[in-house]
């Protein structure tokens, strides 16, 4: 048998004859993550953070963050707590469909006018062979042709619902370039598969009193920094990454496909020049605070509903639609980034990073729970982050517990 048709745990078996070391994991565990992927001899796990109070069109979530960056999960807090102090944030989504592309080869025989005739009835079509996804409120909405010397470019919009879509808009593509292939002129088929070009925006606005960040000097130095951000690419692909930070761990809590979001937003930046996706400035006394993400999401479909983890998320969240989750991301994008902005303004930012990575530095003492709070205060008290500093301080407090026993 192919590695790929045994079961996990003879997986594994081969894996550890071999001398590789593997975690530990239970069966049951096991066999339901062999269900969702490929080759599964084990398991990943990251933390599940929350932030407790996003303020998000005057309503309250508590928003799941899969990460294991801690400076990540402090920041979105840090940014919401400030949100809710001036009213919170105010968001819009627009989810009109997902892309999908159809490139084919034509010949001389080929009416590009005549094909357009069609388009509603493949529309009808598609949408009868696919009723399930019209009950749901979505269906295919639109279809636009290019002819390019002898490839036919067609591009349709596919409204997903509550879904993201990729697998639904992939079948519906696949039907239509069956259909079109039968049409004079038309040769033959390049491809047939979604686009994840951006389609579906969530945008996110807070206002905010300067008293609540410090004072009208760290509100324009936040200002004049998304400035720079505007044109230096430097500064705009790190001031976006960190706005990526806290998009992607609620993308990863909600199962919600982090690749395919990271891919539209580059494009989204990268439109006129790559700039910052946020912005910053000062009118009327306030610091407004500005962001428009790339958001094709879902709160159905893939493996939400197979996985009890991320069924966990969203039992945090309540019951919310694709569009208020869109905007839940935006809005935590948007306070990640005037957490991040308000440290670079005031006492820099490795300052908060380093006091939060000391502890994955501690969790890998051979140390009691006792022995690690104390090297992790230590460690704090001091400003001193390195592994060198908490093997030194764990060293000490064994030596004083020794002396106190003698």
């Amino acid at each position: 048998m192919k590695f790929y048709q045994l079961s996990p745990q003879e997986r594994r078996a081969i894996l550890q004859d071999q001398g590789l070391k593997l975690a530990d994991i239970d069966d049951k565990s096991l066999m339901e993550l062999n269900q969702l992927s490929e080759n599964v001899i084990g398991e990943i796990r990251l933390p599940l953070g929350v932030v407790q109070n996003l303020l998000v069109n005057n309503r309250s979530y508590l928003v799941p963050l899969a990460t294991e960056e801690p400076s990540v999960v402090a920041a979105a807090n840090h940014g919401a707590g400030i949100f809710a102090k001036n009213g919170g944030v105010k968001c819009s989504s627009d989810r009109p469909g997902i892309y999908g592309q159809i490139v084919l080869r034509v010949d001389s025989n080929f009416s590009q006018s005549v094909f357009e005739e069609n388009f509603p009835e493949y529309i009808t079509k598609a949408n009868e062979r696919f009723h399930s996804l019209i009950l749901h409120g979505g269906g295919l909405r639109r279809i636009n042709a290019e002819l390019e010397a002898d490839l036919l470019f067609i591009r349709v919009l596919v409204d997903p619902a509550e879904a993201m879509g990729a697998n639904k808009t992939n079948a519906i593509l696949e039907y239509l370039a069956e259909q079109m292939l039968a049409f004079p002129g038309i040769s033959e088929k390049l491809f047939a598969i979604l686009s994840n070009y951006p389609s579906q925006f969530a945008r996110a606005e807070v206002k905010i009193d300067p008293e609540t960040i410090g004072g009208q000097a760290v509100a324009q130095k936040i200002a004049l920094l998304s400035k720079i951000a505007q044109t230096d690419v430097y500064r705009a692909v790190t001031n976006n990454k960190g706005i990526m930070n806290g998009v992607d761990a609620v993308l990863m809590a909600t199962g919600n496909d982090y690749r395919a979001v990271e891919a539209a937003t580059a494009v989204h930046a990268s439109q006129t020049g790559y700039t910052s996706l946020s912005k910053w400035f000062i009118a009327h006394d306030k610091l407004i605070g500005q962001l428009s993400l790339p958001l094709a999401i879902g709160t159905v479909g893939g493996s939400i509903k197979a996985r009890s983890d991320v069924q966990q998320s969203f039992s945090l969240l309540g019951d919310v639609s694709s569009a208020q989750l869109a905007e839940i991301i935006a809005g935590i994008g948007l306070a990640n980034n005037l957490a991040a902005l308000l440290a670079i303004s005031t006492k820099g930012i490795q300052a908060g990073h380093m006091k939060l990575q000391a502890r994955n530095i501690v969790a890998t003492l051979n140390a009691t729970t006792i022995e690690k709070a104390e090297v992790l205060a230590k460690m704090i008290e001091n400003k001193n982050y390195s592994e060198h500093a908490a093997q030194t301080i764990l060293e000490q407090i064994r030596k004083e517990a020794h002396a106190d026993r003698n």
